[in-house]
């Protein structure tokens, strides 16, 4: 018999005047329904700055590493950083145009992991998915860091609190996107645009003024013909290599918008494509524009002020304007921590989702974001900080690696996508083709900058990215290794129910509840021994939307052990609350307090633990927090399962 229990459905993790709820609120606002996640979702507007915000504040610095590469030379390359400049937007325009591709094939989110998992591999999924880790673990660590810098050269004093400074910078992003997506996104977008219209203004300007050149001043640039002999002098080469691969920074972010699937609106690709469009214009546009300024105006990298400041200085002069401009400049820099906190999570669940992260990071928190996931990656980042003491520059050499490694597996894969739409396309065959050349043109040239960029960065730290990959792979193939031979050992098989059969109770003196998520071998035994002492067993099963219930209801059916299966809904995905309020619901009913039977799964090793929700152990809490019925014991009895060493 499957009963659903209505009464229940409505209310949230924690009652609203529960004291620990009203902090809750007020950190991280009201618990939100599953069914808001479309009323949540973002547009362009507030997508393009939340989504885009990483890739767009690259324009602060990558015209300078250009510069910085080229002047080991001296300042006789610098006619080549607008070449350079050139190849960059190129590229950039064929990713724009692949990933353009990627979220028509992928609406709901076609990131490098998904389109690798299902076209290439397991293998390449890893690669993808650890590479852009480490990207987004880096991206907030980075950020935050160039944030804090600027603050510390304004404020010398505070100089000694750099790293304590960064960990909060962390934490505060973190908490921001607790609050929502949605709101995170409300909170970055003003910054964003008014960035936006800076740049604009400012490369606007710096093309429109005349150059010390055309005003007859000395130039420390060589002339066209020096320039075309430093091209042909093979020891420039790598010199050149090394500036490029320095522009390629201005690439990282454009993954996030591939993979943001449900949190835009729909239709999720159009708003995705939009989002990509305009982030290929505005990116390209200021980033040559400030290049191209670069060059006309003279300037060279200064180790006390950035080329940007320069730029800004020798435009609007050094009063308020420059300040206002650095300290937007210092913000944006800092917020571009935010596209990683956008994405990251959201690829931390599938990773966790296909069992190769703990499952926990799958869980959707009370804002309808990955909060767990959210907080692991906040964690990480703060860990790298107070390792290197807020020096984290060293390691920017594995930014552009991991970032051209998922574009390539991520092109690489569409490919194949669009070749198994080839041979079943009908009278679209074409179409298909046209569309594979432009993903396999894009494979081709960002597997070409990944080559250049590791071989320019490969002394500078690059090489760590050989050795940082292959160990959260082996971490991934441990989760996955355990979850599997934990899943082989707790399937239920016919024999192992008929071996179960036992001597069942008729009395009914006390409700016996026994809440499963799932029916397993742990689950059977919990359930046969609640069964041995009453014949009153009710199974309650908490039916979260984004889980199907339905199998579970026909296994526990299946026993034909005369159990009432009860389905409790779960608007606010709080598995416990729902639970409690049941129980406390069958005290009231039966004028005394249910006995409730916990089934639990005991790992070989203790540090298999963190792989597995302590939902058991949660419930007793919760329980003895809130019991409703004075001067009665409830009975708690766990009933745990040992797995064997695999």
């Amino acid at each position: 018999m499957v009963l659903k229990s209505a009464n229940i459905s409505l209310k949230r993790a924690l009652p609203d005047n529960d004291p620990w709820a009203v902090v809750r609120h007020f950190l991280f606002g009201h618990p939100l329904r599953t069914s808001s996640q479309e009323k949540e979702s973002l547009g362009f507007f507030l997508g393009l700055p939340i989504l885009a915000i990483d890739a767009l504040s690259s324009v602060a610095y990558a015209t300078e590493e250009i510069l910085i590469a080229l002047s080991v030379a001296g300042t006789s390359l610098y006619g080549l950083s607008i070449p350079i400049a050139i190849a960059i937007v190129i590229l950039l325009t064929s990713v724009i145009a692949s990933y353009t591709q990627t979220v028509q094939a992928y609406p709901d989110g076609g990131g490098a992991y998904t389109i690798a998992k299902n076209h290439l591999g397991s293998t390449a999924s890893l690669v993808a998915a650890s590479s852009l880790l480490i990207d987004y673990i880096l991206t907030v660590s980075v950020s935050v860091t160039a944030g804090v810098r600027a603050i510390t050269s304004s404020y010398p004093s505070l100089l000694d609190k750099s790293t304590s400074l960064c960990v909060l910078g962390i934490l505060s992003l973190a908490w921001i996107n607790l609050r929502g997506i949605r709101e995170s996104a409300k909170f970055v977008m003003p910054f964003v645009y008014a960035f936006i219209a800076c740049m604009l203004m400012i490369g606007g300007l710096g093309l429109s003024i005349p150059s010390p050149q055309e005003i007859g001043q000395s130039a420390p640039v060589a002339s066209s013909a020096s320039l075309t002999t430093h091209l042909l002098d093979l020891a420039m080469i790598p010199i050149i290599l090394r500036a490029f691969a320095g522009g390629c920074t201005a690439m990282t972010g454009v993954e996030a918008i591939a993979n943001a699937g449900s949190i835009l609106r729909r239709p999720h690709a159009v708003v995705a494509q939009r989002i990509l469009l305009a982030l290929g214009l505005l990116l390209g546009m200021m980033f040559l524009s400030i290049t191209i300024t670069a060059y006309r105006l003279n300037l060279t990298p200064l180790e006390n002020e950035s080329l940007l400041s320069q730029v800004i200085r020798a435009l609007w002069g050094g009063g308020f304007i420059h300040n206002a401009t650095q300290i937007l400049i210092a913000l944006i820099l800092f917020l571009a921590a935010n596209t990683a906190f956008a994405d990251a999570p959201r690829l931390s669940a599938m990773l966790a989702r296909d069992g190769w992260f703990p499952k926990q990071l799958y869980i959707i928190g009370d804002r309808l974001v990955f909060s767990k996931g959210i907080l692991f990656l906040a964690l990480l980042a703060s860990l790298l900080v107070i390792v290197f003491r807020g020096q984290v520059h060293a390691l920017i050499p594995l930014y552009a690696i991991g970032v051209f490694s998922a574009f390539t597996l991520s092109q690489a894969g569409m490919v194949l996508y669009w070749r198994n739409c080839w041979r079943t396309g009908g009278n679209h065959r074409g179409s298909f083709i046209i569309k594979g050349m432009v993903n396999g043109f894009g494979a081709f040239m960002t597997g070409l900058a990944l080559m250049v960029t590791f071989e320019a960065k490969f002394a500078e730290g690059a090489f760590l990215i050989l050795i940082a990959v292959p160990l959260i792979i082996l971490f991934c193939l441990w989760i996955k290794r355990h979850y599997t031979a934990t899943t082989e050992q707790l399937d239920v098989s016919n024999s192992f129910i008929s071996s179960r059969i036992r001597t069942f109770a008729h009395s009914q003196e006390r409700p016996i509840i026994v809440p499963i998520s799932r029916l397993h071998r742990g689950a059977v035994e919990a359930i046969a021994f609640a069964r041995e002492m009453s014949r009153d067993v009710r199974i309650v099963i908490v039916d979260i939307e984004r889980y199907n219930a339905q199998q579970t209801i026909i296994d526990v059916e299946a026993l034909q052990w005369d159990l009432k299966i009860i389905v409790l809904s779960s608007p606010y995905r709080s598995i416990i609350r729902p639970i409690i309020d049941y129980i406390h619901s069958v005290d009231k009913e039966s004028k005394k307090l249910a006995v409730l039977v916990l089934p639990e799964t005991v790992p070989v090793h203790w540090w298999e633990n963190i792989l597995h929700n302590k939902t058991s152990e949660t419930i007793v809490k919760a329980l003895s927090w809130s019991e409703t019925i004075e001067s009665q014991a409830r009975i708690i009895i766990n009933v745990p399962y040992y797995l064997e060493k695999n």
